[in-house]
């Protein structure tokens, strides 16, 4: 299936085993989401690859930071895992949050909320790097979403595309994928990976 023209993504050709599923526009500025989800009924309301635009521009730190990072060449900014920590950014954190706002839900994280309990981040933030897809440099998010209680919601993979850097302002348009079991995340993985390198840009 090859769906076409949202945001900065001229096409790409997403999984067969994907059906259309909500759009909404309008609201807050000039926001939209575009989602799908699964054909197979069971998995459908737990699983989503969602492409998106907040609706206004980044704020100026957020959007300078953001910009930093994205002119670096493709690399590892973070990782959780211990065999992997070595070859993180020096400035990590701090560039972590500094791009607090840029990183929507995601931000809400270890590195920008150092609260426990209900007023604790609800996002753990397990890998970030940037990623050349197609000749232009996004920023990928891995995580996990959940409650106060420490309970897992939703397994997140998030790409974080400028949508115009020749311009001022910086609009950020992302491209989600979202499972709420592990099990499904990692079911449908393989086929969003496979699904970014068919990316065309607008």
């Amino acid at each position: 299936m090859l769906e076409a023209h949202f945001g900065v993504i001229k096409s790409i050709k997403l999984p067969d085993s994907f059906a259309r599923g909500e759009t909404l526009n309008g609201g807050m500025g000039q926001n939209w989401r575009r989602s799908f989800h699964p054909r197979e009924k069971k998995d459908s309301r737990d699983v989503s690859i969602t492409s998106l635009f907040r609706g206004s521009p980044t704020p100026f730190l957020e959007a300078s930071t953001f910009r930093k990072v994205l002119a670096q060449p493709p690399g590892l900014i973070f990782s959780s895992a211990e065999d992997s920590q070595h070859l993180c950014h020096p400035e990590a954190p701090l560039l972590i949050n500094e791009m607090a706002e840029a990183l929507g839900n995601a931000g809400n994280n270890q590195f920008t909320n150092f609260e426990t309990g209900v007023g604790g981040p609800r996002f753990c933030l397990q890998r970030m790097e940037v990623l050349a897809i197609g000749g232009r440099n996004t920023l990928a998010v891995y995580g996990v979403f959940h409650n106060s209680k420490m309970e897992p919601q939703a397994y997140f993979c998030g790409l974080f595309i400028d949508a115009a850097p020749d311009k001022a302002d910086c609009a950020i348009e992302e491209l989600v994928f979202e499972a709420q079991t592990k099990e499904l995340y990692e079911k449908y993985r393989l086929a969003f990976e496979r699904a970014l390198s068919t990316i065309q840009w607008a």
